[in-house]
């Protein structure tokens, strides 16, 4: 596949340009103008949807304002989270984050990119076993700075990426070195070159089911309160989101403070989605390296708290095979409905303490997501 590099940024005027020429060779025939395209289609709340349609972004359940902008696989790029890899690059522009805990107080990002690509994301880190459950359902280019033999030969056999890592692209802007920054979280990737350098063709299908606005997702009805959730992934590494009602976004910060980006922009999502995984240190394949935190999450089942528009609701998750998206449920036993936008996945252990918060302004208490409150289908979220 060669896709331009500039595609991602098609304007209104090729539009225009496309629409009357259509216009002009129909009135050559004797034909009227083509019949104008329907509206978006609304997906309905607790409806799953199965199929991926032209003018909803798939990883995001957004309205496409230009659907053919769409047409191309999603990027997914590994990226290093430690302090001194601070700040990255393009992680805000992603539709999907995934947190990956891979060792005590040590998390690593895949982020990715389909409905807005970037042509500079880092710092680029190693691929992880995890990565092939988390990313196979949506078939995505894979950017990464490679891993152990065992690491790669695993991903390379069960998971449906396209892996075009570090050592495997022979393009020298694929890939670059920022002088700059202490190593190795010194890589940075063009995601826009990746997609011109790979085979695949087909757009991702949905990951997530979206309800058709804000107040129709699981949490605005579910109406407990959730302005804020805490989530320990080790001493001294504590994440917090925090609703900003204005922006109708939640807010990321580290244990150091606010997440910002090298553009200053802090990192935020429209839905914050924390799944209690457990994790084991394992190898999954021959060949040489260490036994690595492997999340379990293939044949796994666990809890969840879902954050959007200043609510939560809490439910289960399932996965089956590596190439099967999630199954979430509510605790009411209804498929979960995340409101139309970003999603950050966080993936703390089931011990963790994650903390969900009310508004500092409301009623005082806290609620703890604990596997007991959060697996009874039924059973109405704690307040």
């Amino acid at each position: 596949m060669r896709l331009n590099r500039h595609r991602v940024a098609i304007g209104a005027g090729v539009a225009l340009l496309v629409v009357l020429v259509a216009i002009g060779a129909a009135l050559l025939f004797g034909r009227g103008p083509a019949t104008p395209p329907a509206p978006p289609p609304v997906v309905a709340p607790g409806a799953t949807p199965t199929t991926s349609s032209p003018s909803l972004a798939p990883l995001t359940g957004l309205p496409a304002t230009d659907p053919a902008a769409l047409d191309h696989p999603a990027v997914a790029v590994k990226l290093s989270d430690v302090r001194q890899a601070h700040p990255q690059a393009g992680v805000d522009r992603a539709d999907i984050v995934f947190v990956e805990p891979i060792g005590v107080a040590y998390t690593r990002l895949a982020a990715v990119f389909h409905s807005d690509v970037p042509d500079r994301v880092g710092p680029v880190r190693s691929v992880r076993p995890m990565d092939a459950a988390l990313l196979s359902p949506m078939g995505p280019v894979l950017a990464s700075t490679m891993a152990a033999e065992w690491v790669m030969r695993y991903v390379d056999e069960v998971a449906d990426v396209d892996h075009l890592g570090s050592l495997r692209v022979a393009d020298p802007d694929a890939y670059v070195l920022d002088p700059t920054r202490p190593r190795p979280d010194d890589v940075f990737t063009d995601p826009v070159l990746l997609l011109e350098l790979s085979d695949r063709t087909e757009s991702p299908p949905p990951y997530f089911s979206y309800s058709s606005d804000l107040a129709s997702s699981s949490a605005v009805r579910a109406a407990a309160m959730g302005s804020t959730v805490e989530i320990p992934y080790g001493p001294g590494w504590t994440v917090r989101w925090t609703y900003d009602e204005a922006a109708r976004r939640y807010l990321r910060e580290q244990p150091w403070g606010p997440h910002e980006t090298t553009e200053a922009v802090q990192v935020s999502a429209t839905n914050v989605l924390v799944l209690e995984v457990g994790s084991l240190t394992q190898k999954l394949s021959e060949g040489g390296g260490a036994p690595v935190p492997v999340l379990q999450l293939v044949d796994g089942t666990g809890s969840f708290v879902a954050l959007s528009g200043g609510h939560r609701v809490t439910g289960t998750w399932s996965k089956a095979a590596v190439d099967r998206p999630f199954r979430l449920t509510t605790t009411a036993g209804d498929p979960l409905m995340l409101a139309p936008g970003t999603t950050w996945v966080e993936m703390p252990a089931p011990d963790a303490g994650v903390v969900v918060r009310r508004p500092t302004t409301g009623p005082p208490g806290r609620s703890r997501m604990r596997r007991e409150s959060a697996c009874t289908p039924g059973r109405s979220p704690p307040t």
